[in-house]
């Protein structure tokens, strides 16, 4: 190594926009005059210089050079310490450089502007704004924003109140600007406000805003109520001068003409009557005189072989002929069906008693939990009736033609549930009808 280097001032302390530096000594060891290039490494580099950057020196000799720092105002050199090295290359002996190392400190600073957009609002409610701060210091900084209104005829909502500005940033404040009165009708109003961002130790920066305050009603609305109050006006003497006697004579001569229909059909029904009580009193003296035979019963088609009839003359048993209000009938199937994936039905059953049939006219679907699935209704294994559960609260069907079940082929609500989670399906189902019994059948010898 045939160069020795030294830092006068090791560590040095530098305001952004400003200047500080160091001396730096360069010896020549070398036994040969050489030629030296001074530069600086590391993070400052990009504002240091030295000077002079490059020196000749005979052998046995030193000289010195300055190294000036000047960092710029600017977010883009954060406050703190900052190494750096002073690195000295001999022309002689290229691979014998060295390099001096030593840390300058950039104090911090705070530079903050700020904009409130829009600057006016117009609204009948609240008035909506945003304040931009931005921080073009080279250090965090927490500053707090402050409404206020002159006279005192405005409420305020910020957020965030107290923001945390990174260096180099802008940060985006929302402010909310609500009036504490309204008013119905009138021109609008200015309500003027301002906004301070405030730091500790320092000015705050006010920014200057209005709030144009609209009346509830639009201003044309006054008019168009005139309007409106006119044209009904209007109308309403239009009704009673023309239309209300045109209305009153078509309807009397309507009335009218079905009074004279209705009393002309009157006078024909009575002169019909009038020839019906002639002729039933004719036949009556026929018949009393021996004029006319009296009518036969009709013959019997044999012991149980007319329609609807029984051995005993009497109706059917199992069909709605022998129905009345004491085979009417009514019940609920209820479900409790637990959630699955797979096409598993939950079944219950009603099952009529043994020599009955159930004719069904009305079946209600409840579904009162707004469960998930599928129900179906069943005649045995037949599916009659199948319905997502999704699609229905209360679901009803009536029947001009009734359903028929019996013992054999039962009523059965079968539900799937599809619910989330572990919530069971509670549907249920009301049947109404007519449960009519079956007489047994007749042995073969009876029927001979």
């Amino acid at each position: 190594m045939s160069v020795a280097v030294g830092l006068v001032e090791t560590n040095v302390t530098v305001d952004p926009g400003g200047e500080t530096g160091c001396t730096v000594r360069v010896r020549n060891t070398a036994s040969v005059v050489d030629q030296f290039t001074l530069d600086v490494v590391g993070d400052a580099a990009e504002w240091a210089r030295v000077e002079p950057a490059t020196m000749n020196l005979l052998p046995g000799t030193e000289e010195e050079a300055r190294v000036t720092f000047a960092p710029p105002r600017a977010a883009s050199v954060p406050a703190g310490s900052v190494d750096f090295g002073v690195r000295v290359r001999c022309h002689e002996d290229p691979d014998g450089s060295v390099v001096e190392e030593g840390v300058v400190t950039v104090r911090p600073f705070v530079e903050l502007a700020a904009e409130l957009v829009p600057r006016t609002s117009r609204a009948r409610g609240t008035g909506r704004h945003q304040l931009v701060v931005d921080n073009t210091g080279n250090t965090d900084t927490t500053v707090e924003i402050l409404p206020s209104d002159p006279d005192r005829l405005l409420n305020f909502r910020v957020q965030p109140a107290a923001p945390v500005l990174r260096p180099g940033t802008a940060t985006f404040v929302k402010l909310r600007v609500r009036p504490r009165r309204r008013f119905l009708l009138g021109p609008d109003r200015n309500l003027p406000f301002q906004v301070a961002v405030a730091r500790p130790d320092t000015e705050p920066i006010v920014c200057d805003g209005t709030l144009v305050q609209r009346a509830v009603l639009p201003a044309w609305s006054p008019r168009v109520v005139l309007v409106a109050v006119a044209v009904v006006v209007a109308l309403v003497g239009l009704w009673f001068a023309v239309l209300k006697p045109t209305v009153q004579s078509t309807a009397k001569e309507a009335a009218q003409v079905q009074t004279e229909q209705l009393s002309q059909e009157v006078s024909e029904v009575k002169i019909q009557a009038s020839e019906a009580a002639e002729t039933a009193e004719k036949v009556e003296k026929a018949v009393t005189e021996g004029m006319l035979p009296t009518p036969a019963p009709e013959p019997s088609s044999g012991p149980g072989t007319g329609p609807g009839r029984t051995n005993g003359g009497g109706p059917q048993g199992g069909t709605l002929e022998n129905a009345d209000p004491e085979t009417a009938t009514d019940f609920r199937v209820a479900t409790n069906a637990s959630p699955t994936t797979s096409n598993t039905f939950t079944l219950a059953t009603y099952r009529p008693a043994a020599g009955k049939v159930l004719w069904v006219t009305d079946i209600v679907l409840q579904n009162p939990h707004g469960d998930a699935g599928v129900l179906q209704v069943r005649r045995g294994a037949t599916v009659l009736l199948e319905t997502g559960l999704n699609n229905f609260r209360d679901l009803d069907y009536h029947f001009v033609q009734p359903v028929r079940f019996s013992a054999e082929q039962p009523v059965t609500v079968a539900v799937r549930c599809t619910n989330p989670g572990t919530t069971a399906c509670t549907p249920a189902a009301y049947f109404a009808g007519q449960l009519v019994p079956v007489p047994p059948t007749p042995s073969p010898s009876a029927s001979r």
